[in-house]
């Protein structure tokens, strides 16, 4: 029997969308219907094309406020993400329920997190009484991808699906990802397509690709690739983004610059690896080609995420470095057993076909009851998308300011490697930066020292003596307190930075404000005159007390208004304690 599928996308790249043609095209080979719908048009008063535009914005120019976002969710789970599915549940349901009574389907496939969110909720809540399944584009499974009113996940590994169940998927199973079929590797086409973009039969091709918008460093990657050798000859693949094939071909790099193209599989039949930077549908694409897969200077956020689990599965190799690069080229470009491992690890992950999946979901759904009756005076509408509005800005505003600096993402953390180490600053005011004897006292053990602009601005002779004399001197802010809060940052971060160089003559690399941090901080110290690191103290304490010291954590001294001898009372003891545990003190201009 024939079924009905309604598949839910977005136009927010080409993974999902890919995803969702690729199905459709399985399912109506099988003997079934199929219709996409973009969940983006569903968005009341076209907010979808501002997510949309704003998503694709922030990849290109604020990838650290997306790799943000991405984290703080992950960690914070439905508490954070709750809200914001609720108040898109208001704004999109009489949509979703339009659309089910125009096609009656008799399963849901959502390939959009967030349409799969709401979906889930729908379920949850016995609203809707469609079974509904989500389609994992993603190696990487985040929080967002998965809600357990959603009956069926399909993940495209068995690591995926795994991850999927451990963030709460009631049934979770690795079908493989959807690639159209043309994507098997030939090579016919290969010498075809090489005699054809002019590249040697015995060059390595190394095919570059950055997703269908091109986001990401391609011309550092492109260098880099060159600079592993004249045998490598990079095809680069710039997607939608003409400006960028435009930067690329007046470099006159040595190798083959494309913009949109509809011959990938030709290219990867051509090429003798991949690099790509999001395990997204052309990793997927490679892996049915017998094409291996390098993961290189990978984007924020999902990115990151994707090349580390796919990495630990075996199908990719991840790489951090030019050197790691050129050893990898090596390797995947060269037959051999670690070519060959890489080559079968992809094409075990294609077990099972989703659209079975699919099929077998809806053969049990009664596709007469779509969903429950939820009607509601107009006023009442209007009220409730009102109230989801403000929720959204609200979660916006609080939940992604708040929590992301509450979870500890986006501030200065120890590098790498260093242990043994603690980091200290000192916060004075006017009459401890002008104590010599207290200041010295603060520089003999390594710590830095904390300056906010309001005292700054009274200090030119004494900072300027700091600086001639090596101290580490912080922006501590500007020492008076504003009520809005992008206002207070923006003079913290900004304002108070340029008001510090100004008197000491040198640029402070690093803002330790007294008070808690938000995300407007993180913007501020990233786009400012002055960048700076932002820094978040692990411990804060007043003299003559000191903290019991940990490895690679952070210490904030306030000294206002204390006594030079309490002050110097806490630093001895500070070192003393550091000495006996054997910590070394550094100041927080080390932090990374």
């Amino acid at each position: 029997m024939a079924r009905k599928i309604l598949i839910v996308s977005a136009s927010m790249g080409a993974g999902h969308d890919g995803a969702a043609k690729e199905l459709s095209a399985r399912l109506i080979a099988q003997g079934n219907s199929a219709e996409i719908v973009d969940y983006m048009e569903m968005i009341p008063f076209r907010l979808g094309g501002v997510v949309r535009w704003s998503y694709k914005f922030q990849l290109r120019h604020f990838a650290w406020t997306y790799d943000l976002t991405y984290q703080a969710f992950s960690r914070g789970g439905a508490f954070l993400w709750a809200p914001v599915v609720w108040a898109m549940g208001l704004l999109t349901r009489r949509p979703i329920r339009r659309v089910l009574l125009q096609t009656r389907p008799d399963a849901i496939v959502s390939t959009y997190p967030l349409a799969s969110l709401v979906l889930g909720r729908m379920r949850a809540k016995h609203w809707l009484k469609v079974p509904v399944a989500t389609f994992l584009t993603d190696f990487a499974v985040h929080s967002l991808w998965v809600h357990p009113g959603v009956d069926l996940h399909l993940a495209v590994s068995p690591e995926s699906a795994t991850r999927a169940n451990q963030r709460g998927s009631h049934a979770s199973v690795a079908t493989g990802p959807l690639v159209p079929e043309r994507f098997n590797f030939s090579y016919v086409t290969r010498d075809d397509t090489r005699r054809r973009l002019g590249i040697e039969l015995h060059t390595r091709a190394v095919l570059v690709v950055a997703g269908s918008w091109g986001v990401g460093d391609l011309k550092s990657t492109t260098q880099a690739i060159a600079g592993c050798g004249p045998e490598y000859h990079p095809i680069v693949v710039c997607g939608q983004d003409e400006n960028l094939r435009a930067n690329l071909l007046a470099e006159s790099f040595s190798g083959t610059i494309l913009g949109w193209t509809e011959e990938m599989p030709s290219l990867m039949a051509a090429s003798d690896a991949l690099v790509e930077n999001a395990g997204g549908l052309s990793a997927m694409e490679a892996f049915a080609s017998g094409l291996p897969v390098i993961s290189y200077q990978s984007i924020a956020g999902h990115g990151k995420d994707n090349a580390r689990v796919m990495a630990q599965a075996g199908v990719t190799r991840r790489v951090n470095n030019k050197a790691e690069l050129a050893d990898a080229l090596a390797d995947t470009t060269t037959p051999g057993s670690k070519r060959d491992e890489m080559i079968a690890a992809g094409h075990a992950l294609f077990v099972s076909d989703p659209a079975e999946s699919v099929e077998e979901l809806a053969s049990a759904t009664d596709s007469a009851a779509l969903m429950a009756p939820f009607d509601s005076p107009r006023g009442m509408r209007r009220l409730g998308s009102a109230a989801a509005v403000l929720v959204i800005l609200y979660a916006v505003l609080t939940i992604g300011v708040h929590g992301v600096a509450a979870l500890g993402v986006g501030v200065a953390k120890a590098p790498k490697g260093v242990t043994n180490t603690v980091y200290l600053g000192v916060r004075v005011d006017q009459r401890e930066l002008n104590n010599w004897a207290l200041d010295n006292a603060i520089h003999k053990i390594n710590a830095s020292v904390i300056v906010d602009a309001k005292v700054a601005r009274n200090s030119h002779k004494i900072l300027h003596q700091l600086t001639d004399s090596n101290f580490d001197i912080v922006n501590g802010g500007m020492g008076v307190s504003r009520t809005l809060r992008w206002n207070r940052s923006r003079d913290d971060c900004d304002t108070a930075s340029l008001a510090l160089a100004k008197a000491s003559g040198l640029s402070p690399k690093v803002f330790m404000p007294g008070r808690s941090i938000d995300a407007f901080d993180e913007f501020y110290c990233r786009t400012g005159k002055i960048k700076s690191k932002l820094v978040r103290a692990d411990n804060k304490f007043l003299p003559p007390t000191v903290p019991t010291l940990s490895d690679r954590k952070i210490y904030l001294l306030d000294a206002r208004k204390k006594s030079a001898t309490a002050v110097k009372a806490s630093l001895e003891k500070f070192y003393q304690q550091a000495q006996t545990k054997g910590l070394q003190i550094q100041p927080l201009g080390q932090l990374r």
